[in-house]
């Protein structure tokens, strides 16, 4: 249990950083320093089989030769239609819309356990870089709250959106980090026995 809360700590934090901030943020400079060495993947502690780990490895070194700030604001800010938007209620709400039933529950959750962090400007608590950070938080400090927050408000829409996100062209970079995410995400439900109830998905 506690190598997996480390685990959360640790790759929560990195995951969500690159999927919140935009590449040029100061905070992603040595995230990114990481991935640009030819052997970062001997450093991660979460095993792969051999396609998969040839395949991320391959997009991780062909997406940071790209422009991946033009692709963040592709596929996360717009002004164009998003591809895969970064927020739970737009797969989990009837309407698909940000500030949906799922993210009122979201919240009522934060509430409830006097749980506060900063989002910039009015933005939902559900986007996946938060929810990633949010889970890392939740190891690190109140570890008793985590399977509830994966169960009930994380995992069942998580793997929906990066499944879409794997699959955007012309997008390498992100595509590898919602692969990453994918068996990371994996590996904590196996290790903390989550079943995820099955939801509907609007989008």
């Amino acid at each position: 249990m506690q190598n997996t809360l480390q685990q959360i700590s640790i790759y929560g934090r990195l995951l969500g950083a690159v999927f919140y901030y935009e590449p040029n943020d100061a905070r992603l400079t040595d995230i990114l320093t990481f991935f640009r060495q030819p052997n970062w993947m001997q450093e991660w502690e979460i095993s792969f089989d051999v396609k998969i780990h040839k395949k991320i490895t391959a997009l991780i070194e062909k997406g940071l030769q790209q422009n991946i700030t033009e692709q963040y604001q592709y596929l996360f800010i717009g002004p164009n239609e998003l591809p895969t938007p970064p927020w739970g209620s737009v797969y989990l709400d009837p309407e698909c819309v940000i500030f949906g039933n799922s993210l009122l529950a979201l919240r009522d959750f934060l509430q409830q356990h006097q749980i506060a962090f900063q989002t910039q400007q009015d933005e939902p608590e559900d986007h996946i870089g938060l929810m990633l950070m949010l889970a890392a938080y939740l190891a690190e400090n109140r570890p008793h709250l985590l399977i509830k927050f994966l169960r009930e408000h994380f995992l069942t829409w998580a793997y929906h959106f990066l499944e879409q996100l794997s699959k955007i062209e012309n997008s390498d970079f992100y595509q590898a980090l919602a692969l990453l995410t994918i068996k990371a995400l994996q590996q904590w439900q196996v290790d903390l026995h989550i079943n995820v109830p099955t939801v509907r998905f609007y989008r």
